[in-house]
């Protein structure tokens, strides 16, 4: 009964949201304004993130409300990690310069009660996608190991993992949008016997599945990570060996990173609130006195934060 009364309050929360999005007025834009996708090395780009600080002024505004109203306690550690646009790896169009990674989290760390946690000099261009704008699951040891040691956990060994490819290529949000063709990608994961014991409730739809959800692949293949867009998500790990629990405000990039991490904490929550508004969170789920929070985001979002509720 509990569950069902969980999940009838999630929805309601998620129907106010919707209702108040609507409410929002829409900017239009102008043909000429829209973001150019460019090619650099055989890797599309787009042109999507300019430094905004008006952008990053509202999300240190949401992001502060959102730690000030639920992690003021003694027994959080707050964390954040920006991570690099692709474009900022590339020689982008004249006149366009995409905002730093670095420069972002500096901004924000000014502003927000957090600990900086740089990723950005671990990544490369190689690091992500030709075709899309998100970094791959197979590259990204370096970040997860990093954010680790930074909230002071211990990852497993890498020798029991193996490397799997969903089949035929992966065509990413870029792909048919150049002037010049692109090399298709393929999508890779990460499995292991840990992860594979990892069980994600999911509180929209009230149910449990594990971290790589194929039959999402085969419509989006980036969704195979953690069902693609969700708004509220716990992993529980039992082989964890520890009852540490890990709280991620992320976007889609913390899709693939997440069960990295997951590997080394008994719970990890993850939430996106660009689909849950901060003050709907309380109707939905209680979080646990003790608890890392890391605010996990890419540049390309920070610089339009106006998603963040």
């Amino acid at each position: 009964m509990n569950r069902w009364i969980e999940r009838g309050v999630f929805l309601l929360a998620a129907a106010a949201m919707v209702i108040a999005a609507a409410a929002i007025p829409t900017r239009r834009v102008q043909e000429d304004t829209q973001p150019e996708i460019y090619v650099y090395r055989g890797y599309a780009a787009a042109t999507d993130a300019p430094w905004s600080e008006k952008s990053l002024d509202f999300a240190a505004k949401r992001l502060g409300h959102l730690l000030e109203t639920y992690f003021t306690g003694e027994g959080y550690r707050r964390y954040l990690a920006v991570v690099p646009d692709k474009a900022q790896f590339t020689e982008p169009p004249e006149g366009y310069t995409p905002a730093g990674a670095q420069e972002t989290a500096d901004y924000l760390a000014q502003r927000l009660p957090v600990e900086e946690i740089g990723i950005a000099p671990l990544l490369s261009l190689e690091d992500y996608y030709r075709t899309d704008p998100h970094w791959r699951q197979e590259r990204l040891h370096p970040v997860a190991q990093a954010l680790a040691d930074a909230m002071g956990v211990s990852l497993p060994d890498t020798a029991e993992e193996s490397l799997h490819t969903l089949a035929g290529e992966f065509h990413g949000s870029y792909w048919g949008k150049t002037a010049e063709p692109l090399a298709a990608d393929v999508l890779s994961y990460i499995t292991s016997p840990l992860l594979d014991g990892c069980a994600v409730y999911d509180y929209e739809t009230d149910s449990t599945g594990g971290v790589y959800d194929l039959t999402a692949a085969e419509k989006a293949p980036y969704d195979l990570f953690l069902s693609g867009s969700k708004a509220l998500l716990r992993i529980e790990n039992p082989a964890a060996g520890n009852d540490r629990t890990l709280i991620v405000f992320r976007d889609s990039f913390g899709s693939s990173l997440i069960p990295l991490l997951a590997q080394g904490y008994g719970t990890v929550y993850a939430v996106d609130i660009r689909y849950l508004a901060t003050d709907a969170l309380a109707r939905v789920v209680t979080f646990p006195e003790e608890a890392d929070v890391l605010l996990v985001y890419s540049a390309t979002v920070l610089q339009n934060s106006v998603t963040l509720k």
